[in-house]
């Protein structure tokens, strides 16, 4: 932003500056992506986008082990059909995407819940797959946007590969749709089946205040 001189400064650009400033802090996701509907969602969304920051080697690990154990503590709920030392890779797993693309891992540990419960081998009625239940036909052109290999829908029983592609979609939408509760909405019902309720005036939140409730009370847990 340019500065003004002295003796020129209009009224109008210290309104501009007085909205301005208390958002013109670093956060830790792009506010030119993350666009929240309503000012009571924006400390929801900063608390999902929010990043530790660990300057020391010690503490950034001490800080990974933490919420690993936290991830498997509320798998450990569900029949995931892991053993421990799969379950200890998924909590990787999701702890890597997650610091990847800015979320808390918790977050995307309750997109996980409210998609599958942990049930790997989870499948929906309109044939998504696995633990972000991912559409074959999905999986497929993420894949080829991520440069991943696939083998057909059988790669999404892979929780990495899973993980990952489920991740980098919602990063999509959210770019797509500027909201974290549309870009959820869209992981939902897709995007094309969005722009037509929105076209219409509606406005869905039935599946995001279900991420909503999952993240709270997963959160609530780990304190």
């Amino acid at each position: 932003m340019k500065y003004f001189s002295d003796n020129k400064i209009w009224l109008s650009s210290i309104i501009s500056i007085a909205f301005i400033l208390p958002i013109s802090e670093k956060k830790p996701f792009d506010l030119n992506v993350i666009s929240p509907a309503y000012v009571k969602e924006w400390n929801f969304q900063e608390s999902v986008f929010s990043k530790r920051v660990a300057h020391k080697k010690n503490e950034k690990l001490k800080y990974k082990n933490k919420v690993k154990r936290q991830i498997r503590k509320i798998a450990f709920q569900y029949k995931t059909g892991f053993n421990k030392n799969k379950l200890e890779m998924v909590s990787e797993h999701i702890f890597e995407y997650s610091q990847k693309y800015g979320y808390d891992p918790l977050f995307l540990t309750a997109l996980i819940i409210t998609e599958s419960s942990f049930n790997n081998r989870a499948k929906s009625h309109q044939g998504a797959i696995g633990l972000m239940q991912i559409l074959p036909r999905t999986g497929s052109a993420l894949a080829s946007e991520t440069q991943m290999t696939w083998k057909g829908k059988k790669t999404l029983y892979d929780p990495e590969v899973n993980i990952a592609l489920g991740a980098f979609y919602l990063n999509k939408l959210l770019k797509r749709f500027r909201d974290l509760s549309l870009a959820l909405e869209a992981y939902n019902h897709g995007p094309t089946q969005l722009r037509q309720f929105l076209k219409l005036g509606i406005r869905p939140k039935k599946y995001s205040n279900k991420v909503y409730k999952n993240y709270n009370m997963i959160k609530a847990r780990s304190i």
